[in-house]
């Protein structure tokens, strides 16, 4: 057995806190860089999101919505029925933001087409997402898409109704942020005033089949890693009290982890060329398609390979790593938002016009630019952030308050100022804070995890002053 190692628990920690940073103050970024809004009230979004997942998820706990209850986590035909409509309301708003009735006839879509198949598009996918959730009830992925398309629809609100209000008679930021802070207010006493100010929870089915057994996704697990003479052998043990159970033990030599690093550089080099656009687009773009093909099948080929290994007795190097399925799930999770949303910003015309709004929106709107509906698209976005993040977020701490959101604002803040107050910055710097939040604790003896927040605010100040603009501020 390898011994556990304290440095690394506290650096998987940080990158699991990073994650959730990292998907609200993604949302809050982009409002702050292109709507011009520091919204305060982002952190309350996220709160919005866990609760709006009670509706599916435990519906008998929702106070007016529990008289459609029919038992513990069951709805009847009414209740049924109410979710559906909310959430195709919520795809068809969604789209409705960006243009209105044009935009349900498809006129976002960049490309020509009939009224007749756009309106039946939009209407067959409400209902898809509909049944999904009606036929997916209670389970945590229903609800988690249920708060996904309502928070979509129901943020925008914020902008056409009030901020732009604000925008539009040239107020100061200073006066902006004042506007923030009440909506943040509205929206957590809202919340508190049909919720109620008790501590909920989730009820997630968290076993799920692996390999034979069954594997809990919230216990801890350790991974140990041992270095020998042909390679490295990977070791996954679950232990409930004083019993362990080995999981899975992989075994991988020098030259299936040396092709799988070489097909690695090959796509990361192919997608560098990809992404200069040389004037052989074709080229970059199979070279990109081939080595991804070449390392999906090299890693999958390498896992079932080594599957069946067995734990040496000795080694040049071992350690262990203490972590979850579920904090290793949100890792990907976030991972996954952020890939997405580097694909709409560099490679879709909305991306294009997004950024030519955060350079100069006066100038974007004089070349032509649908200013309000990136206005719109940015808040849209924002929303479906701070549902994953919401939602994730009360799942991972196994339980959902009042301010679950509003403690983690100033990290968000912090991730963002950090960063430089753009979006690939607050990515960056929501790492760097989760980091220095649990490496801090971890390397300072004596502090508390209360001092988690102070430590990520020193790691700020003392980036700040050598670098006032952020980590790629100014770039």
């Amino acid at each position: 057995m390898a011994a556990e190692t304290g440095l690394l628990n506290a650096v998987v920690t940080g990158i699991v806190t990073g994650s959730i940073v990292a998907l609200g103050a993604t949302g809050l970024a982009l409002v702050y860089d292109i709507a011009e809004v520091p919204n305060f009230a982002h952190g309350d979004l996220l709160t919005l999101g866990a609760y709006a997942a009670l509706l599916v998820n435990k519906p008998d706990t929702v106070p007016l919505f529990d008289v459609l209850a029919t038992g513990s986590q069951q709805v009847g035909a009414a209740g049924a029925a109410v979710l559906f409509v909310l959430s195709a309301a919520g795809v068809l708003g969604t789209v409705y933001h960006l243009g209105g009735v044009p935009a349900l006839k498809g006129r976002w879509w960049g490309i020509d087409a009939p009224d007749g198949v756009a309106l039946g598009v939009h209407a067959a996918l409400a209902a898809l997402v509909g049944a999904g959730v009606v036929l997916g009830a209670p389970s945590f992925e229903a609800a988690l898409l249920f708060s996904f398309v309502l928070l979509g629809a129901i943020v925008p609100l914020l902008e056409s109704l009030i901020f732009r209000k604000f925008r539009e008679k040239d107020v100061e930021l200073a006066l902006m942020l004042i506007v923030s802070l009440a909506v943040a207010f509205v929206v957590r006493f809202g919340i508190q005033t049909i919720f109620g100010g008790e501590i909920r929870f989730y009820t997630v089915e968290t076993t799920l089949p692996f390999l034979g057994g069954q594997l809990d996704v919230t216990l801890a697990k350790f991974f140990d890693f041992f270095v020998v003479d042909d390679g490295l052998i990977v070791s996954i043990q679950e232990t409930r009290t004083e019993a362990s159970r080995q999981l899975l033990v992989m075994d991988y030599s020098w030259l299936e982890l040396g092709a799988v690093v070489v097909a690695a550089v090959a796509l990361a080099a192919a997608a560098y060329r990809w992404r200069r656009g040389s004037a052989a687009v074709i080229g970059p773009r199979l070279a990109a398609v081939g080595a991804s093909t070449v390392v999906v099948a090299l890693g999958v080929a390498a896992f079932w390979s080594g599957a069946n290994g067995t734990v040496p007795d000795a080694s040049i190097l071992s350690t262990r790593i203490r972590t979850s399925p579920l904090r290793l799930g949100i890792i990907a999770l976030a991972a996954s938002m952020m890939a997405a949303l580097h694909y709409l910003l560099q490679a879709t015309t909305l991306g294009t016009a997004m950024r030519a709004t955060s350079d100069n929106r006066r100038l974007a709107m004089v070349r032509g630019i649908n200013t309000r509906q990136v206005m719109m698209s940015v808040w849209i976005i924002s929303g479906l952030f701070a549902a994953i993040g919401g939602v994730m977020l009360g799942f991972l701490f196994s339980s959902i308050t009042i301010n679950l959101g509003f403690n983690l604002l100033l990290a968000m803040f912090a991730g963002v100022i950090l960063g430089g107050i753009s979006v690939y910055g607050a990515i960056l710097g929501s790492y760097i804070v989760g980091l220095a939040m649990e490496v801090g604790i971890f390397a300072i003896p004596g502090l508390s995890a209360t001092y988690r927040i102070p430590v990520a605010f020193v790691v700020l100040l003392l980036v700040l002053l050598v670098k006032p603009e952020g980590i790629v501020g100014g770039s």
